[in-house]
């Protein structure tokens, strides 16, 4: 591959630098208005979103020495990470007014988490992997801190901070184990090892499921999932939505590559790939009983949709399982990433149009009565709490459908069985806020929900993006049933 072809695959990560160090000039100069680096932020996340449509690889296409791969799948999650990035950076701006919060530094850390996550995605190679990991996680623990003079943010600051440098430590310490029994850090090189050797097993089982470990504790799935409901509730609003998307995307990206590093055909490994199988059905179990479970008694929206992010973890780690014994299978994940993270987006703009500072409007009696007061914002939470329920005619019914399929397909009928029944109870989660906005009168102590132009527009993209994948899936889910990862 000569150098002009690797330039322009990896051009859309270069627009996306150049960006970041334009609002990082901005977020220098403390200027009174505050549309300067809003509009640099979403100009280069629309300028790499073009490199990423204009430059999408045919194939897997390795670059710096190994260290790193540029494919589709790479590429589709940049663009979808820069759709995201666009719709928070245009939904934001309100809240981030109301809630005091300075503009540039807000943009310039989004843009640094967005390029941390994208390069994760893109690593295969353990050492780049932790740097990218460290590259997205730093800006989320300062935004999670944005709100200073808020006990609630402090603390859910550092609760994050915390877990997240227990897991970078666990993580370097299972990539010290792994390169101690393989003596490579690159992911090519050690899937060569596992299928020519028998040394060292032992030593690279457990620097394995420590990676494993550190990256469940990144999706919070059960029972790494302490930290999540208490940093959801005291983050900012805006900040909880890039988290509960950005972050979670990468993470299963990451373990996905992380399940495919070995040779699990050999049969000096089908011992260990089980007991890893048995490991994930009881995380996976785990996670859909217990978010589904305790989703329905929340009366905090932050929290609620914390632990539905924890059943939604779940349902993913049972599309990995299925991918681990046929791997075609693993397109049920990307499409339930790329749904999930639609219908995320939109709830969390939503939420953070609650009028009360410091977050004191997201609880759900706030929402009652809401049809009253405005039907047309009533209509938007009904779509999205729809596809978070999994109902026909959204991306959600999509999303769980195919994780059922591939579970079935892959022999896995008890386990989708489980699903269906926590899909069930944890619908109960979602229509109850329906029925309040729909059926209740409203509360004296409602608050109100008022937004910009430009943050109605985010969530009206959102919602017609939910329910047009829902309506007309078959163009998304042919292009992300082609995608497998590369060894």
């Amino acid at each position: 591959m000569d150098s002009f072809e690797s330039l322009s695959l990896v051009s859309p990560w270069l627009v996306l630098a150049g960006g970041i160090l334009a609002t990082m000039m901005i977020s220098v100069v403390r200027v009174s208005t505050k549309r300067p680096a809003q509009v640099f932020a979403i100009l280069t996340l629309f300028l790499t979103l073009l490199c990423c449509l204009k430059n999408m690889p045919e194939g897997t296409q390795v670059l710096f020495n190994g260290a790193m791969e540029v494919s589709p799948l790479t590429t589709l999650a940049l663009a979808l990470l820069s759709v995201l990035g666009i719709l928070f950076g245009f939904g934001s701006s309100r809240y981030l007014t109301k809630e005091k919060i300075h503009f540039s530094d807000y943009y310039h850390l989004l843009l640094i988490l967005i390029l941390g996550a994208s390069i994760l995605m893109c690593a295969k190679d353990l050492v780049v992997m932790f740097i990218a990991l460290e590259v997205m996680s730093l800006p989320a623990y300062t935004l999670a801190g944005f709100r200073r003079n808020d006990a609630r943010s402090n603390e859910a600051a550092i609760k994050y901070y915390i877990t997240g440098g227990t897991l970078g430590a666990v993580f370097l310490l299972g990539a010290s184990f792994v390169f101690g029994a393989t003596g490579s850090t690159h992911l090519a090189d050690i899937f060569l090892w596992s299928q020519g050797t028998t040394a060292n097993f032992g030593l690279f089982y457990v620097g394995h499921v420590l990676l494993l470990i550190a990256f469940l504790f990144k999706v919070a799935a059960v029972p790494f999932h302490f930290w999540k409901p208490d940093v959801y509730e005291g983050a900012p609003t805006a900040v909880t939505g890039v988290m509960a998307t950005v972050v979670t995307m990468a993470g299963f990206v990451v373990l996905a590559r992380l399940l495919g590093m070995i040779d699990s055909a050999r049969i000096e490994w089908v011992p260990y790939f089980e007991s890893l199988k048995q490991l994930i059905r009881l995380v996976a179990v785990l996670s859909l009983v217990v978010g589904s479970a305790v989703v329905v008694t929340q009366k905090n929206l932050k929290r609620m949709l914390a632990y539905s992010s924890i059943s939604h973890s779940g349902y993913l780690l049972l599309g990995l399982l299925a991918a681990m014994t046929k791997p075609e299978l693993i397109y049920s994940v990307w499409i339930y990433l790329f749904g999930y993270s639609l219908m995320t987006c939109g709830l969390f703009l939503l939420i953070s149009q609650s009028e009360p500072r410091e977050d004191a409007g997201t609880e759900l009696v706030d929402l009652t009565g809401l049809f009253k007061r405005s039907p047309f914002r009533t209509l938007l939470w009904t779509i999205f709490l729809l596809s978070m329920a999994g109902m026909p005619l959204t991306i959600g019914f999509f999303t769980k459908y195919f994780v059922f399929l591939s579970s079935l397909d892959a022999g896995e009928g008890i386990f989708a069985v489980v699903a269906a029944v926590c899909a069930v109870v944890g619908a109960y989660a979602y229509l109850r806020p329906i029925a309040l906005m729909v059926m209740r009168d409203a509360d004296p102590t409602a608050a109100s929900f008022k937004t910009s132009f430009t943050g109605q527009l985010a969530v009206v993209i959102s919602a017609l993006g939910v329910v047009g994948w829902g309506i007309m899936p078959n163009l998304v889910i042919q292009i992300l049933k082609g995608i497998a990862l590369q060894h």
